[in-house]
Formats: structure tokens, sequence, C-alpha cells
């Protein structure tokens, strides 16, 4: 914190300019999950476009993350933060004025990476306030409190800016407050130049580049599977084979050149391997997908009220931030709180099942919603800190990169590409059921025919098919909560073993 602003500036005032340039950096991303819909529509494109733009952000904060301690050791910290800022404004510019979905995709990646620089500077100086000794549990409930509650308030608010207006009028908000933390930068942030530089020619951008390639290709394979029937598609199967060749290589050169970009060994660790797994597994149960199928294709919520129940989220956001920060101030076991969260989601998901049926009002998601909030804050703090812990600053970069990967990306990804086809299949499924069981003397008589049959039978086949997927989400949480509680013992009665050195990886 003293060594980002000029001595001048008091205290009282440095913190809230931290705050405010945290949240910008963290939710200025390019693309808005609220305006989404809105944009589709107005630009006359699919929708994955844009969910393609959103994972591209990720895994461009994922390379930057792997990047950042590498460029610290070359550019100031004014220079990283005011570059990334700049670019971050380009990058939405762009966004908001082109019509071309690729490039959106493009502008949004260079976004994701551009913008880890600037965010580890304020995240570094933050952290410095909440702990002398860089205790990153002191400061983690804070910042997912920013990040989640900013996401979701900035849903939101970009939803109803794109329905009442236009969705370009998002951007304008964003582009304003983007040019008023650069003006904070320039006026408050004072340029330390580094007393030693390296040089960064000599970093492995060959390895960036192969792994930027192979995770580009395998999100275009999840998120355009549905569209293009899998693979039947050629398209699928080239971006497939271009996915398996490009991070063959990636590892190959990994392993063989002698100073690699790509350090294998964090994944000796078993903390670390375990932490990966748990990510994923929350793909499961994060997926918004049959919420929204919900809300919007039964419930017919306009864009605003379905982004809404974004808003209920923050309330369950801020009980587990508080949580967490008592917890691990009191330095107790990490597994029971990790166990919370998995069992809130499971809670939340046994609500909704119950709650499946066209009289649910807008109020009704108030309490699945609340604790849907917290079990998310719950994991991203609780899994977050098990999967980095024990790492030296050198490789906890790299490994935050990885987990930024497999939760923000893979995990998500994957499984809501996987939900929507299944809903899809699903949902045809059970309406060629009911379409069979309908007749002129039966099923859903007298009044209903025409249109309001079918509107009938498609809102039937979509809580079914909603219903049956979510009753399975169940019983795989059940599973899950007991294996981690007799894990949970088995530690608590074995006791810890102690700590040896850890393998080296070899080549």
């Amino acid at each position: 914190m003293y060594d980002l602003f000029y001595k001048w500036i008091p205290i009282y005032f440095r913190i809230p300019v931290l705050v405010l340039l945290f949240f910008v950096i963290l939710c200025a991303n390019g693309v808005f999950l609220g305006n989404l819909t809105d944009m589709a529509s107005s630009l006359g494109m699919y929708p994955e476009h844009y969910t393609a733009a959103v994972n591209a952000m990720y895994i461009g904060m994922a390379l930057g993350l792997m990047t950042d301690v590498r460029l610290k050791l070359r550019f100031s910290s004014k220079t990283l933060l005011l570059a990334g800022l700049s670019v971050m404004l380009l990058m939405n510019i762009i966004c908001a004025t082109t019509s071309n979905p690729w490039i959106t995709i493009i502008a949004v990646f260079i976004l994701g990476f551009a913008k880890i620089p600037a965010l580890m500077e304020v995240y570094i100086i933050q952290l410095m306030m909440w702990s002398k000794q860089l205790d990153t549990s002191r400061f983690y409930p804070f910042v997912y409190f920013v990040a989640l509650g900013g996401l979701y308030l900035t849903t939101w608010a970009t939803a109803s800016l794109a329905y009442y207006y236009n969705w370009r009028y998002a951007y304008i908000l964003v582009v304003m407050v983007l040019l008023i933390a650069i003006l904070l930068t320039v006026l408050l942030v004072e340029n330390h130049p580094l007393k030693k530089t390296m040089a960064i020619r000599g970093m492995d951008w060959t390895s960036l580049l192969l792994l930027g390639i192979s995770m580009l290709m395998l999100n275009y394979v999840v998120v355009y599977g549905k569209v293009e029937d899998w693979f039947y598609s050629d398209s699928i199967k080239l971006a497939a084979f271009g996915f398996i060749f490009s991070f063959l290589i990636f590892l190959k050169r990994t392993l063989l050149i002698p100073a690699p970009f790509f350090k294998l060994e964090i994944f000796l660790k078993p903390s670390f391997r375990i932490g990966l797994l748990l990510f994923f597994i929350l793909g499961v149960f994060s997926t918004g997908t049959f919420q929204s199928a919900f809300s919007a294709g039964i419930l017919q919520y306009d864009t605003p009220t379905n982004m809404e129940l974004n808003l209920f989220l923050i309330p369950g956001v801020t009980a587990a931030s508080v949580l967490c920060f008592i917890w691990y101030y009191k330095k107790l076991d990490p597994e029971p709180m990790i166990i919370i969260g998995f069992a809130g989601f499971l809670v939340y998901h046994i609500m909704m099942y119950q709650s499946f049926s066209n009289e649910f009002a807008i109020t009704d998601f108030w309490a699945p919603s609340i604790v849907k909030g917290f079990a998310t804050c719950v994991i991203y703090i609780a899994v977050g800190l098990y999967t980095t812990q024990n790492f030296d600053l050198g490789v906890v970069m790299m490994a935050g990169g990885v987990m930024i990967l497999v939760r923000s990306f893979l995990g998500s990804g994957i499984f809501s590409g996987v939900y929507n086809y299944i809903l899809y299949a699903e949902r045809v499924r059970h309406l060629d059921k009911l379409a069979v069981m309908t007749d002129s003397g039966g099923f859903f008589p007298g009044q209903l025919t025409g249109g309001g049959l079918y509107k009938a039978l498609a809102e039937q086949s979509t809580l079914a098919a909603s219903k049956e997927v979510t009753g399975y989400i169940i019983v795989f949480g059940f599973a899950l909560i007991a294996i981690l509680i007799l894990n949970y013992l088995r530690i608590k009665i074995i006791g810890t073993t102690p700590v040896t050195p850890e393998p080296t990886l070899a080549k």
C-alpha cells in the first residue's frame, strides 16, 4: 500500500480508491452476462458466440496470472496498472462497436490477459493491508465478496440497461468508470522504477501460445457442440483434433526444454490435485442452466427480472464471507468448510426440485438463491485456499492460473454445455411422450388447442426434464458429501501425516 500511492495521499483516501480500482478491474469484463441475450438478438447471432467470449476471458486471465511474475520483474507497478486499465478500456470499446462475434471473442481474450497485471498490483497492496504476514485467508473473503457481489450486481445492471435502452449502454457506463480509474491511477499512483529488470524475451512464449490455442480450441468444442451437433460437425472434429495436438505439443515442450514456462511439479502436491478436482466437480452444481430454463422458459420472466434473481445471491455471499473470515481467523480445519459449501449446493437443488411448478413466484426464489450465493462463496474461498496452500510466490501464481482454468472454464463450461444438450434432448423426449398421451378426449382437453396446447406441452416437458436432471444432481451431491465426510473423519482419526519434501518431476 505504501509503495503504490504518493506519500502525500492520506490513508482514508487510499482505501476507497483501492476498493474502486479492485471493483472496476474485476467487473469490466468486455462481455456481460446480463446483456448477452439482447446482444445476440440485436446482432442476429447465436448466443453461443458470447458464451464462448466469456470462457475466453477466463482463459486469458489464467494465462495472464501464469506470466504475471515475469512481467513484474520487467515493468513498474504504475506501468502495469496503467497498461492493464488502458487495454481493458480499448477492448471494451471494441466489444461495444463491433458486430463480428469472433472479434469480440479475441478482444475479450486479450482483455482477460491484460486485466491480471493491473489486478495483481491492487491485490498485493490490499493483501498487505489485511495481513502484514500476507496471509491470504484473511483477504480471500473480501476478494470474493467484491468479485461475486460485483458480478451479480453488474449482471443485473447491464441487463436493465440492455432491456430498457440498448445493450451498448452498458459499455458507455463501463468506459466511463474505466476512464475514472485511469485518471485516478495517473494522478495518485507513484511510479517507482525497478532497480533491476529482467527481459521478457527470454520467457517461453511458444508454450504460452500452445496452451492458449489448446484451451481456445476446447472452448469451441464445448460451446458450439450443441449448435453443430457435436462430432457430426467437421468444425467440431477439427477443433477437437487441434486441442489434443496443441496440448500434447505443449506437454512435450514443457518436459523437454531446460526452462519451461509451466512447472508441472505443482501437480505433485496432493492438495493441489484434490482442489482442482473439487473445482471441476463444482461445475456439476453451480451452473444456472436449469434455473434459467425455469424462470425464463416456464415463468416467462423478462431479462431484467430474470437477472434480478442474481441480487438475491448477494446476502448469501455476504454471510459466507463473514463466516469464512471468522473460520480462518480462528485457524479451524478447512475440510468442514468445504463440506458446508457443497452441502449448501445440495440444499439449493433440493429446494428447487421441490419447487418446480407453474405457481412459483419471484419471492419464492429468495431462500434458494441465498443458499446458492452462500455455497458459491464458501466453495470459492475454502477450495481456493486449500488448492494453493503452501506454495511459494514463484509457483502460487502458476497454481492460481490453473485453478482459474479449471474452476471458471473447464468445470462450468463443460458442464454447462453438457447440461444444455441434456436438457434439450430430455425436453424433446418428454414432449414426444406427452404428445402421444394427448388426444381430443383426454390429457389436455377442451380449450387447449393449437398454440395453447403446444405451449402447455412445452412447459410440462421442460419441467419434467429439469426435475429429472436435478434429481440426478441431488443423488450425486449426497454421494459426494458422504465421501468428503468419510475422508475428513479418516484424517481426524489417522492424524496429519508428517510433512516430507516434495518430489521433483523427472524430465
